[in-house]
């Protein structure tokens, strides 16, 4: 038994090591780290948004009222895009202008202006969005990703939530999280 102790410390310790980070992992699971230099380059990158939308109101972040603003980057011929996009519209339409404002950047290259409409009638999308033409991808680029869709939900301009790939807007979990963050 002497012989092997060494060996049964080394695995107890290890298995501790190994259960303390699956723990930890699972604690802070969907939260940011505030030290994130992406985060804080998308938060950087907010204070200085000034949009036109595609009727031509000008938006300007630092202006909005609105405690959460979500920024979701789409294109027209993107079908994960556009599957998320019906529980994007029912989010939106649980909440005021002043609580929650949704920013949807397209970076559609050919045709854009056609290609909104398109979508917009397709959707029966009405005034939930503020959509944005992202013309040459340069919004889209300055947050340096590669594929689409992207969201990034901002709380009093700081990142409280990013996804690369579609997701369900209106689960109960993030309607949960939305209240959360309205009431700050």
């Amino acid at each position: 038994m002497k012989k092997f102790l060494p060996l049964i410390v080394f695995i107890l310790v290890f298995t501790g090591f190994v259960a303390g980070q699956v723990g930890w992992q699972t604690l802070t699971a969907g939260t940011l780290s505030k030290n994130d230099t992406q985060y804080s380059a998308y938060e950087d990158l907010f204070l200085k948004g000034k949009f036109e939308t595609i009727e031509g109101k000008k938006i300007e972040n630092t202006k909005l009222k609105s405690p959460v603003v979500i920024y979701n980057f789409w294109a027209s011929w993107c079908n994960p895009c556009l599957e998320e996009m019906p529980s994007l519209i029912s989010l939106k339409k649980q909440f005021k202008n002043d609580e929650v404002q949704v920013l949807a950047f397209n970076t559609d290259e050919d045709e854009q202006l056609k290609n909104i409409n398109k979508i917009v009638k397709k959707l029966n999308i009405k005034n939930e969005f503020n959509i944005i033409a992202d013309k040459n991808t340069k919004i889209a680029e300055s947050f340096k990703f590669s594929a689409i869709p992207v969201t990034i939900i901002f709380n009093r301009g700081k990142v409280v939530h990013f996804s690369n790939g579609p997701m369900d807007f209106n689960s109960p979990e993030m309607i949960e999280k939305m209240k959360k963050w309205i009431k700050g």
